[in-house]
């Protein structure tokens, strides 16, 4: 009776371990597709980046996403302009979002960001760069509701590394420059007003 309970439990666990090493590589390309869709879709500028890597092994029981060499190139007025760029970027998430369809919201549990650029840009008119939300297109509050609940954020943890920004106000002559970044804090951001420590 003894071998047999063993015999299924070693079987059991040797198919959630094929399981948890499979799935990564079935689940990536669409993984891929459903965040350049949902981020591209929400604002005015262009997102991308080369490479998505899953895994859940590295945070079990949460999914481990990383991406590499990721831009955002702003749109007109600011064309051609990189907004942000970073070398990799790493979210924690539940497995079970990976599960879900673009119009379904994604949590953020945490954010580790390495090797970032951000650069702000002001131009003589004061429009910034940074402004790059969809405006709304007359959509009852309730659509706009649901949109907005596609990203959530509640993550208790971040950390950026060894990231620089830039800031350039055309309109003020003002100019700014952070180098070799390093900060990380913890808090609830799904909050309307969050403390971070």
């Amino acid at each position: 009776m003894k071998k047999k309970v063993l015999k299924i439990t070693g079987i059991t666990l040797l198919i959630l371990l094929v399981l948890i090493i499979a799935l990564p590589l079935f689940l990536q390309g669409k993984i891929e597709q459903i965040i350049k869709d949902k981020v591209n879709n929400s604002i005015n500028a262009t997102f991308n980046f080369e490479d998505a890597s899953l895994s859940l092994l590295k945070s079990f029981p949460n999914a481990n996403l990383e991406l590499t060499n990721l831009s955002l190139v702003n749109k007109a007025p600011f064309e051609v302009d990189t907004l942000f760029s970073s070398g990799d970027i790493v979210l924690t998430m539940s497995i079970k979002a990976l599960f879900k369809s673009a119009d379904e919201p994604i949590v953020i549990q945490k954010l580790n960001v390495n090797r970032a650029k951000l650069h702000i840009k002001v131009d003589e008119n004061e429009n910034a760069n940074y402004d790059i939300a969809k405006e709304g297109d007359g959509a009852s509050a309730e659509t706009s509701e649901a949109s907005d609940d596609n990203f959530t954020l509640a993550m208790d943890s971040y950390s950026i590394t060894n990231s620089e920004i830039m800031y350039h106000d055309l309109s003020s002559g003002m100019r700014l420059a952070i180098s070799e970044m390093n900060h990380s804090g913890t808090g609830d951001l799904s909050l309307e007003k969050s403390q971070l420590k």
